[in-house]
């Protein structure tokens, strides 16, 4: 049942009307005015999750000169078979002030047994795999919003992105009576809100921003919480990023990842696993960091990973009359954290995973299908979900 639900969410979420071509880093540019609807059913699968079942929709109002669209409204509700809700409402509004791109959301999250094996990059030995054991776990709510102003700078065509927005959460925390987390008791277990002011920059080259071939992206970002923020807690975290795109031949690319993300001051324990920038992370350990590990097997106040992956494309399929893009993936991903007044164990102590994957994908949508394993353990995973990992 999952193939056909895949399928059916490429070819529906096909753009109906037709780009011309685009800027180096920049989606296509709409010539005409309309309107698209999109509703679909939605299934995934990740080991961490278990199987997700849900509803995404979107509604795109196209007008000229405008970039990919004029407004955009997504909204989603979706279960996991264990206890994880992840709901939203988002809008983008790529022109809407000007040059100016205005990017806000309101998100509903509820997890069931939320992973927490305490801090730095030994952390937890005695732990044997049993995601499902309360030791490791807790349960987390965590309702909030934000809003994100970007633009370019230098002109729509200068690869020079810059953003400033704001987020506020609200985390409610119910710690098992035997858990890691009642003994440790980390700053942060009374839950509360984390207001952050977000800063960043980008110097994009890519030649594509959601199947990128050839170019790249670096970015810096900035996040700050305190009492003039609306935050419980006083902390700051600076991220850096590169991904890199290295085009082999016609059908092969290589891609690589780099993140390194730091945070400072009274930093609350479910702080320590999340990244910053555009495109949030979160580990180490999960399906947008270290494939293979346990989701946030290994978290604290500094993180670093990196991801490398070789893409190749297969063949072109149709499918009801439209054309689908077949690819496979191979990929190695690495990372490690450290984390004061904890053991963190040698520098070259770092967590692999390693693995290989297809990927379904139809203009932007795209679906990731991935298989890993711990080299360290020999445990694996498997992960089904929507987008390239970077």
């Amino acid at each position: 049942m999952l193939l056909p639900a895949v399928l059916l969410v490429i070819l529906a979420a096909a753009p109906v009307k037709s780009p011309s071509r685009p800027a180096p880093g920049l989606p296509p540019t709409q010539t005409d005015s309309g309107s698209d609807i999109i509703a679909l059913p939605m299934m995934t699968f990740s080991s961490d999750h278990g199987l997700s079942y849900g509803a995404v929709g979107g509604i795109y109002l196209y007008g000229p000169g405008k970039t990919p669209y004029a407004h955009g409204i997504g909204a989603q509700v979706l279960f996991s078979s264990r206890g994880v809700q992840s709901h939203y409402l988002r809008y983008d509004g790529p022109r809407l002030i000007g040059p100016l791109r205005l990017e806000a959301g309101l998100e509903y999250k509820r997890e069931l047994r939320s992973p927490f094996f305490g801090a730095g990059n030994l952390s937890a030995p005695d732990f044997r795999g049993d995601v499902d054991n309360e030791r490791y776990a807790f349960d987390k709510g965590a309702p909030g919003g934000w809003f994100r102003l970007r633009g370019r700078p230098f002109g729509p065509e200068h690869p020079l992105q810059s953003y400033v927005g704001y987020a506020w959460r609200y985390t409610s925390v119910d710690a098992y009576d035997h858990s890691m987390l009642t003994q440790q008791r980390p700053l942060g277990i009374e839950g509360g809100s984390t207001g952050q002011l977000l800063v960043g920059a980008l110097w994009d080259t890519r030649d594509d921003e959601t199947d990128p071939l050839e170019g790249g992206v670096e970015e810096i970002a900035l996040r700050v919480s305190g009492q003039a923020t609306g935050s419980r807690y006083q902390y700051a975290g600076i991220t850096l990023s590169e991904r890199r795109y290295v085009r082999l031949s016609s059908r092969l690319t290589l891609a690589q990842r780099l993140t390194l993300d730091m945070l400072f001051g009274d930093v609350p324990f479910f702080e320590w696993s999340n990244t910053g920038g555009v495109n949030v992370s979160e580990g180490i350990g999960g399906m947008s960091s270290v494939r293979g590990i346990e989701r946030n097997r290994f978290s604290g106040n500094i993180k670093a990973f990196t991801n490398t992956e070789l893409r190749f494309h297969a063949t072109n399929l149709q499918v009801f009359g439209k054309s689908m893009k077949v690819g496979a993936v191979m990929f190695l991903d690495l990372g490690r954290v450290w984390h004061p007044g904890v053991p963190d164990g040698e520098w070259h102590e770092w967590h692999p995973g390693i693995g290989g994957g297809v990927r379904l994908s139809r203009r932007a949508a795209i679906v990731r299908l991935d298989y890993a394993r711990s080299t360290e353990t020999g445990r694996q995973r498997v992960y089904v979900t929507f987008g390239h990992m970077f």
